[in-house]
């Protein structure tokens, strides 16, 4: 639970400063390297990075729409045949888990790939 807890705070971090150096798929290299740096298996590893990503985009898209007054997400949600622009953000915060969620999942197969695994002397296996 404390590695969930620490690797989710990775990506949100990690995914926050890439932004400012590199474009949208710097969160994905982000996710990877907080699973990379505290390594956690499978399902685990898939939920930080979609919670974490999934939960930094909905904020961010939420701030930046405050601070128009939603007048170019409504405008946008119209044009993609939404109704309000809160289902857009919705749908960007859906985007952004998704891709967080994967992104962790890679990393989490990258470092379970370098690993040796004891070999067992079963014939069943």
């Amino acid at each position: 639970m404390i590695r969930f807890i620490i690797q989710l705070i990775l990506v949100v971090l990690l995914s926050y400063l890439a932004q400012f150096f590199m474009p949208w798929w710097g969160a994905m290299i982000a996710a990877a390297l907080a699973t990379i740096m505290v390594y956690s298996k499978g399902f685990s590893s898939f939920l930080a990075g979609f919670i974490g990503l999934g939960g930094l985009w909905f904020i961010l898209a939420q701030r930046l729409d405050s601070a128009n007054q939603s007048l170019l997400s409504s405008k946008v949600a119209a044009l993609l045949g939404l109704g309000s622009s809160m289902q857009l953000i919705v749908v960007t915060a859906l985007i952004g888990a998704l891709i967080g969620g994967f992104s962790s999942l890679t990393g989490s197969l990258f470092v379970s790939m370098l690993k040796k695994e004891k070999k067992s002397n079963s014939p069943y296996h």
